[in-house]
């Protein structure tokens, strides 16, 4: 873990903001993995290998003494717990949490958990313990290469045991997708608990003293609950919070920026922006629509009016794949008109596939006229809303009506299909292959919601280039797969990258040891504190 970069005192409580209330505390959980619960549950659950602000990825150091891969066929893992690691009521951290975490990520092994990412754990023949449950032996049926992605933020078994019987697929899914979504955590694994989810839903944590790791500077951190992200600075000029982690905006800058007290730090975050159409809707299965869509969208315009007002080195994204900067980074979409902002163009493949009404009400081939394409939008961002009237703007000339959909929670909107298009922020990791076959595998036929492939997509040649590159042990050819990936999706039009977003993270300079990761700036809360006078 990175050490701490500046001396601080003992004790004190530090108050940061929480955006989106927590109706789902599962971070694993296909509806729990908000900004608020992933903040939080950095401080209670430890991961086998942790990613660090500069994306390396090492192993945790404070829960395992070791991580080994000792056999390549079948591949087999060998982790060595840590033998003071324990859960905050002085359970033993060990092989059982392993077996569990396993379970309830595996689709084999429940089939109803509604699980956020399961790429890996499918794959896992047998997890077992020995030494006492210190030692856990995983052994695959079928290679994995990226597999210090799994066992993240893992969940306590003896507590999912009070949840429902985890040795069936319907108490562990009980357990899953009931016990640990609708309670509050009363236990943890890192270096500090809640205490307290208050009424107004906020949520105070304070320091583990049952935590094996390095005693926290902090002796709580507060976590409150300021929806509107643009009454967040008025909170920490007032004194009412030290540190705000909201959606970066013009008028939030500047309002920080004229703050005395206060540090700021604005970086390219690990997550994209894209527009996502859904492939359920009956209008949008027509891949000459799709081409259209995206060919009259002006993503450089787009960039310029809302994320280069506060960041002007902001630019389109160009790959479906992968972040700017990072190995494997290409243009995969120029060429194919994306972002292009040309009316002309569009209208042209649109009479080309039969449409009418081009420019008025457009209607389709068959006679149909094309529906008004429903978009929810966040309340409480202000980009979003402005991504919203841009995109609008630029497909009425086409005859295609947007309805803008003011939203509390688009994700509400997902996961019951009301919606046809939607611009919305998704993680990337240095895991690539593991993620992207979380967003871009086949869904289900007939799903509403497919976890986190937005756009409910499917293509069965996608499906075998993201599996084959996670089961090559080959760098340059699980390289040459990923590529060869991203050209079929971009084909077929279903995701429009529009940018990399931007973390924004402000502080009471008081504070020491705070700094924008990829986990989010929770990742090392232990080593957060006061500055000594």
């Amino acid at each position: 873990m990175v050490n701490s970069a500046a001396a601080v005192k003992s004790g004190g409580t530090a108050t940061y903001t929480i955006t989106l209330p927590i109706t789902n505390w599962n971070v694993l959980n296909a509806g729990g993995a908000t900004y608020s619960v992933i903040d939080i549950s950095n401080l209670l659950e430890p991961s086998a290998y942790l990613v660090q602000p500069d994306g390396s990825v090492v192993m945790n150091d404070q829960l395992l003494k070791s991580a080994t891969e000792v056999k390549s066929d079948p591949q087999t893992i060998k982790y060595e717990i840590n033998p003071n690691a324990k859960w905050s009521d002085g359970t033993p951290i060990d092989a059982s949490d392993f077996i569990y975490n396993w379970q309830v990520q595996d689709p084999r092994q429940c089939p109803a958990c509604a699980m956020a990412l399961a790429a890996g754990y499918d794959r896992i023949k047998t997890v077992t313990g020995s030494n006492g449950g210190k030692t856990v032996t995983v052994v695959f049926d079928t290679p994995f290469s990226e597999w210090q992605s799994l066992f993240s933020t893992l969940l306590p078994a003896h507590v999912a045991a009070t949840y429902g019987p985890v040795g069936t697929p319907a108490g562990r899914a009980k357990s899953f997708n009931e016990g640990f979504v609708k309670n509050p955590p009363k236990w943890s694994g890192g270096p500090f608990r809640v205490d307290q989810f208050t009424s107004d839903g906020s949520v105070v944590t304070v320091r583990n003293d049952n935590w094996y790791g390095p005693r926290s500077n902090l002796d709580s951190i507060v976590f409150r609950l300021i929806t509107d992200p643009a009454e967040q600075p008025t909170a920490l000029r007032n004194g009412e919070v030290d540190v705000i982690f909201p959606t970066p905006g013009v008028d939030l800058l500047k309002q920080v920026q004229a703050i005395d007290g206060v540090a700021y730090q604005m970086s390219p975050a690990p997550q994209v922006r894209d527009l996502y159409l859904n492939m359920n809707a009956d209008a949008l299965k027509d891949k000459a629509l799709r081409q259209a869509i995206f060919t009259a969208i002006d993503l450089p315009g787009l960039v310029k009016k809302t994320i280069g007002q506060f960041d002007p080195t902001a630019k389109p994204l160009k790959d479906h794949l992968f972040l700017p900067g990072t190995p494997g980074y290409a243009d995969d979409v120029t060429a194919l008109g994306y972002g292009a902002g040309d009316a002309a163009a569009a209208k042209d493949i649109l009479k080309s596939a039969g449409y009418s009404g081009i420019g008025t009400k457009l209607v389709a081939p068959g006679g149909k006229a094309v529906p008004e394409l429903r978009m929810p939008v966040s309340n409480a961002n202000s980009l979003a809303k402005d991504e919203a009237q841009l995109i609008k703007a630029a497909l009425a000339p086409l005859g295609i009506t947007v309805a803008v959909k003011p939203s509390p929670n688009p994700l509400g909107n997902l996961q019951d299909g009301t919606w046809e298009i939607l611009d919305g922020t998704l993680g990337e990791s240095p895991f690539v292959a593991s993620m992207n076959q979380a967003y871009y595998s086949s869904c289900p036929t007939g799903v509403k919601f497919c976890n986190f492939n937005v756009s409910n997509y499917g293509n069965s040649e996608v499906d075998k280039r993201l599996s084959g590159a996670l089961s090559t042990p080959d760098p340059a050819k699980a390289m040459q797969l990923l590529k060869e990936a991203n050209g079929l999706i971009a084909a077929d039009y279903v995701v429009l990258p529009l940018y990399q977003q931007r973390y924004f993270l402000a502080y009471k300079t008081s504070l020491a040891n705070i700094r924008n990761a990829y986990s989010f700036p929770t990742y090392n809360s232990e080593q957060w504190g006061f500055r000594k006078e």
